[in-house]
């Protein structure tokens, strides 16, 4: 079971009683504790000896509470990263003795850091990370990395430090002095504004964690969202389906805001659009990579880890994502869809009129370029080819165009344009939605033609699709994205699929059959309520990078669209 907090600037990932990933300063920066990828990467555990018991919750949402029970006693650990800091507090109340790891290793588990003290310092760099305490009780070290704790209570904390002048052992900080019971308290008490009670009456827990995860995805100081907080958890156990997903994907990005905006986000959806539009070019595809750095910059190359193992052995470990080098035409019109429902809910003709030319100039690059070829929406590292999603959603971009654009009185000078490109992707539809252009297989990706509007969900090229796609990609209620690519088998199901398959049945009216997909998800996500990418349906546990911001983007807006058909 892990567990995913985030302070909006980075997170940390949660096994049991141990702190097993942890990237810092942010999001997407090397990791001081890769145990999720390396026994040997480093950890901050808290090691209470024989548990008989354990379980975990979400008291308040990005507030991890463990509770353990050995044959000694119990004890509580509430894990958070406070608001505006890199580092973690982790409040400790044990009826028994315990014992602390604290085994930072720097770049993703490669330079052993030099000790000093309670502090260890990075031998190829100046920064450091510190152990602290503050607690009622004894303390002293055992070993050079394990320290013991009597009974009693109080916090434990890491501190990462940038340079070893900063951080809490620096002459400043003495001067200034630490309390470690502030910062814990203000960030239960953001995140208990942040996301209040949902107003849903079935699946609320499931509701409030998928809204939460989406608002930790955000990187605060840009407005970035990252597809998930971890690299190479492997889409297959033992394959090489392993990618780094730390990243602001437009696509992803673009669906995060979008079920901000169900949710009545307005302010956060709005800082992810706002983002995303920093970032159009007008030199060539306004979105010229796929995937950009949570600082709005070009991506870095994909590269191996080779000195770590992987998840249970899942090889190779990759930093960075290829996926950068690709050309994907689908990602504007998700943005433009995102765009257009933010202009649709609050009517804000200042912010889109300071946008209208960036808005402009998406349209009129999808009009004169929908007839290349891309990688498509799952990033097909094999040929390029004319993806029909990826052609729909060029559709959807200038279609969203024309409707904001008519909308502030500007006319509509893409009409001719999205005619001619809806009648194409007509005439290379034989009777279904193929994959791609002369494909015999079909691709889930279709499902999301009727939620974005392309279709109605009654129409018969679509409806005929439907049925293949529940006839051969449907894997005991969930939904695989296709059967095979360059790589192979698409052994798993895929949620993002699973849940467009859900909203699709909302509007055919089969509630049920969207209410199992929702259930089935809620009851596998466990006592924490996160989804990760795909689901193996023969082990049940998630498969991919975890939590998959998307999925539960979906899941906001599939339970936002069924609570009108509740009884």
């Amino acid at each position: 079971m892990l567990g995913f907090i985030s302070n909006q600037i980075t997170s940390a990932i949660i096994d049991g009683t141990s702190v097993v990933w942890f990237p810092v300063p942010k999001f997407d920066s090397p990791s001081i504790f890769s145990k999720l990828l390396d026994e040997r990467g480093g950890e901050f555990a808290i090691l209470p000896g024989n548990i008989t018991s354990l379980s975990q919750e979400y008291e308040i949402p990005m507030i991890l509470t463990t509770h353990v029970e050995t044959d000694q006693g119990k004890m509580t650990i509430t894990d958070l990263l406070p608001v505006g800091e890199t580092i973690i507090i982790r409040k400790v109340e044990s009826d028994f003795p315990f014992r602390v790891k604290f085994d930072p290793i720097f770049n993703y588990g490669l330079y052993r850091p030099v000790p000093d003290g309670n502090r260890r310092i990075n031998p190829r760099g100046r920064d450091c990370v510190a152990f602290i305490y503050e607690y009622e009780g004894d303390v002293e070290p055992e070993t050079e990395n394990v320290w013991k704790f009597s009974m009693g209570k109080g916090y434990l904390v890491i501190n990462y430090s940038s340079d070893l002048k900063h951080g809490p052992m620096s002459e400043r900080t003495t001067t200034l002095s630490l309390d470690f019971s502030r910062p814990f308290q203000k960030t239960i008490e953001y995140w208990r504004r942040k996301i209040t009670t949902s107003k849903t009456r079935k699946l609320s827990h499931l509701y409030d964690t998928s809204l939460a995860v989406l608002l930790g995805s955000i990187y605060a100081p840009s407005g970035g969202s990252i597809a998930s907080p971890t690299t190479s958890l492997p889409e297959i156990v033992g394959g090489s389906r392993n990618w780094d997903y730390r990243f602001a994907w437009v696509r992803d990005s673009s669906i995060t805001a979008e079920a901000l905006l169900d949710a009545g986000y307005l302010v956060e959806a709005r800082s992810i659009i706002r983002f995303l539009l920093s970032l159009v070019n007008f030199s060539s595809k306004p979105f010229f990579y796929p995937l950009y750095t949570i600082e709005g910059t070009i991506p870095p190359p994909e590269r191996k880890l080779r000195w770590l193992s992987g998840f249970r052995n899942s090889r190779p470990v990759r930093i960075g994502n290829a996926a950068s080098t690709q050309i994907q035409l689908d990602v504007e019109g998700f943005f433009m869809s995102s765009l257009h429902k933010y202009f649709d809910l609050t009517k804000d003709n200042v912010f889109v009129n300071d946008v209208f030319e960036r808005l402009r100039y998406i349209a009129d690059w999808e009009a004169e370029n929908w007839s290349i070829k891309d990688s498509g929406i799952w990033e097909d590292r094999g040929d390029p080819q004319h993806y029909i999603h990826s052609k729909i959603m060029m559709w959807i971009a200038m279609e969203r165009a024309g409707r904001i654009s008519r909308s502030l009185g500007l006319g509509d000078p893409w009409r001719d344009s999205r005619e001619k490109l809806y009648t194409w992707i007509m005439e290379n539809s034989p009777g279904y939605f193929p994959r791609y252009q002369g494909s015999k297989e079909v691709d889930a990706s279709i499902l999301s033609a009727p939620l974005y509007g392309f279709v109605d969900v009654n129409d018969e090229t679509f409806r005929k699709t439907l049925s293949r796609v529940e006839k051969e990609l449907v894997k005991e209620g969930l939904v695989k994205r296709y059967s095979t690519d360059f790589m192979g088998e698409a052994k798993h199901p895929f949620l993002l699929t699973t849940l467009w398959l859900a909203r699709v049945y909302i509007r055919l009216g089969d509630v049920r059959k969207a209410m199992n997909i929702v259930e089935k998800l809620d009851k596998v996500s466990g006592s924490l309520h996160l989804l990760g990418e795909h689901f193996d349906v023969s082990s049940n546990e998630f498969m991919g990078n975890f939590p998959q911001v998307f999925v539960h983007a979906q899941m906001v807006t599939t339970l936002k669209e069924l609570e009108s058909s509740w009884p």
